[in-house]
């Protein structure tokens, strides 16, 4: 109530000091005070103007503030999806190189019989989801939030973003669906249990699958789908990598770089690799820089 008649108030004043303000040109008018009414004409422009400089400066203040508190959130953002993308590009270096180096063994007996001792290439027909990255961008891109941001290279490169992760989760799409007769392919070769806490064991018997040509297809078949996922995680991790940084200068972060390193840099289109990235990048290790 008592805003409510504060309010009532000021647009009461406002109107007896228009209505002021009319009968004094009134009166000048009638005294043909050219003068006077070019003074008045002048104080009411200028009023007029420093009420919109006025708004607009608070707009300006709100639009920074909700800038700021966006850029802050997206920096967190930023960080974890590229973590996330770090654990997924692990995930498929180690199931590919586990096919590769099994395959690059297929006449050393010894060679394969330890790696049936072990879990290697269990996960060759495994594709997971990153359930942050493969729906955030998207969505904030669909929203226009992106338009909060002032910065026009700021907002391409979170629109780059955007698009690797829907690139990402169409290759994931793809990849699950081709993964199934592989799986069917290979499945009698491998075994699968339990341990004695409940956990899920696996091994694969590689001295006969390599003498089965259907299936070492469809180990080769699996391992191109991995590395067709990597490069997809890889590629949104240098696009994520690059935004991350430009929001961190901008917000003055000690994460700020001048220079962003990229894997790859560069939008997945086939299924090679260059030697030395194919060597670096798929390495038993996971890691990715030299």
């Amino acid at each position: 109530m008592a805003t409510a008649r504060a309010s009532r108030k000021k647009t009461d004043d406002r109107a007896v000091l228009r209505s002021g303000q009319r009968q004094r040109v009134l009166a000048l008018l009638r005294e043909r005070d050219w003068v006077g009414i070019g003074i008045e004409l002048a104080v009411v422009t200028v009023g007029i103007l420093l009420a919109f400089q006025i708004d607009q400066w608070g707009q300006d203040r709100r639009q920074a503030r909700e800038e700021r508190q966006f850029l802050e959130r997206m920096w967190r953002e930023t960080k974890d999806a590229i973590a996330e993308n770090d654990w997924a590009m692990d995930v498929h270096a180690r199931n590919r190189r586990s096919a590769v180096d099994a395959l690059a063994q297929m006449n050393d007996s010894a060679a394969l019989a330890r790696f049936s001792a072990t879990p290697r290439g269990c996960g060759l027909t495994s594709f997971p989801g990153l359930g942050f990255n493969d729906t955030s961008y998207e969505e904030l891109s669909a929203s226009g939030r992106l338009n909060i941001i002032i910065d026009p290279a700021l907002r391409a490169e979170l629109r780059q973003v955007a698009a690797a992760q829907a690139g990402a989760v169409t290759q994931l799409n793809y990849s699950r669906l081709l993964s199934v007769p592989i799986q069917q392919a290979i499945d009698r070769y491998f075994d699968w249990g339990f341990d004695v806490d409940g956990n899920r064991t696996c091994s694969v018997h590689w001295p006969a699958l390599v003498k089965d040509h259907d299936a070492r297809n469809a180990v080769v078949r699996g391992a191109r789908l991995q590395m067709f996922m990597w490069h997809h995680r890889a590629y949104t991790r240098d696009m994520l990598a690059k935004a991350h940084s430009r929001i961190a200068c901008q917000l003055e972060k000690a994460d700020c770089l001048k220079s962003v390193p990229q894997i790859v840099g560069y939008r997945p289109m086939n299924d090679v690799l260059p030697p030395t990235l194919s060597r670096r990048a798929m390495s038993p290790s996971g890691k990715y820089f030299k």
